[in-house]
């Protein structure tokens, strides 16, 4: 029997053995290929660059728009506050101004009550004086005593009295004046 090994079947030649390829043809041989510059590669590396700025510049732009807006949004929100805040002020200030007229009206009716108090008090004091003098004239008349002395006396103290208690008489229409003023507003 024969050893011979089959013949290979018809078809593609066999692929190369695997390795290092072969070494190119001379440069000045026909059909040889010229070598690329690395053009390609500088085109590429353009592109990305190109790309990475301009998404850069569009997160900027975003950013910026955004903080334009917030910055706006708070120029806003502080305008409505100090337009609230004046409105406020306006407000108080009225307050004020109705308090500071209340307040001088009470002050006028505290000090008219002090003086008409003052003045009803010295008609007070006045009168009981003349009421004592009168007793004491009414008492030495009874005990037989001449009087005409002391009715001078008593006749001045009774035209003191008079004047002492229209005093005071004006005092409280003042006083009534005011609180009816104080009533009113």
């Amino acid at each position: 029997m024969s050893t011979t090994p089959p013949a290979p079947p018809p078809g593609p030649p066999p692929s190369p053995p695997p390795g290092p390829p072969s070494a190119s043809p001379p440069a000045g041989a026909p059909g040889a290929a010229t070598p690329k510059s690395g053009g390609g590669n500088l085109w590429l590396i353009l592109f990305i660059v190109a790309g990475v700025l301009f998404v850069g510049a569009l997160i900027f732009a975003v950013i910026s728009f955004t903080g334009k807006s917030s910055a706006e949004d708070d120029k806003d929100k502080a305008q409505k506050e100090l337009t609230s805040t004046k409105k406020q002020l306006t407000s108080t200030k009225d307050e004020l101004d109705t308090t500071k007229g209340a307040g001088a009206i009470l002050g006028d009716l505290v000090r008219t009550g002090a003086k008409s108090a003052d003045d009803l008090k010295a008609c007070t004091d006045s009168a009981r004086t003349v009421q004592n003098q009168a007793i004491d004239v009414l008492n030495q008349k009874q005990a037989g005593s001449d009087v005409n002395s002391q009715i001078d006396g008593l006749n001045a103290a009774i035209d003191q009295n008079t004047s002492l208690c229209n005093t005071s008489q004006q005092s409280y229409q003042a006083f009534v004046d005011a609180l009816s003023k104080l009533q009113n507003k």
